[in-house]
């Protein structure tokens, strides 16, 4: 079982995980897992949702349990704030591109420098990250 504060800290981990391989010039490898830790931290506003001593809806569930970032997005209640947000920062918009190209198969694709840089300075710069827009929910 995990809890809302594992998801966070998964979260920070896995992105912190995907510099240090950038670093290491393990590029296929951090894009991969820099993808994973925009998944963990929406999985963690989505723990908000569950309700103690209820058992929730099947197709909740079985939705949680996908790779697809934008539809966790929507599942974690987010869009409303999503929508408004992306309409202000053009910047965050052109991030949101980028990293909702990244899903699960990407592990099975080679990826270079550019494309990994590109996809961890759209999800971790501070100013217009994803990762920094997500945390802000959690």
């Amino acid at each position: 079982m995990l809890f809302k504060n594992d998801l966070e800290r998964l979260a920070k981990i896995r992105l912190e995980d995907a510099s240090y391989l950038f670093r290491a010039k393990r590029y296929s490898a951090a894009y991969y897992l820099a993808g994973y830790a925009v998944e963990l931290a929406f999985k963690a506003c989505i723990s908000k949702l569950m309700q103690p001593n209820t058992i929730p809806d099947k197709a909740f569930i079985n939705a949680i349990y996908i790779h697809k970032l934008d539809s966790l997005l929507s599942i974690a209640g987010l869009r409303p704030q999503f929508d408004a947000y992306i309409k202000l920062d053009p910047q965050f918009a052109s991030y949101w591109i980028i990293v909702n190209n990244w899903n699960e198969e990407s592990r099975y694709q080679i990826w270079d420098s550019i494309s990994a840089a590109n996809l961890l300075k759209a999800i971790d710069e501070p100013n217009h990250g994803v990762f920094q827009w997500v945390i802000k929910h959690w």
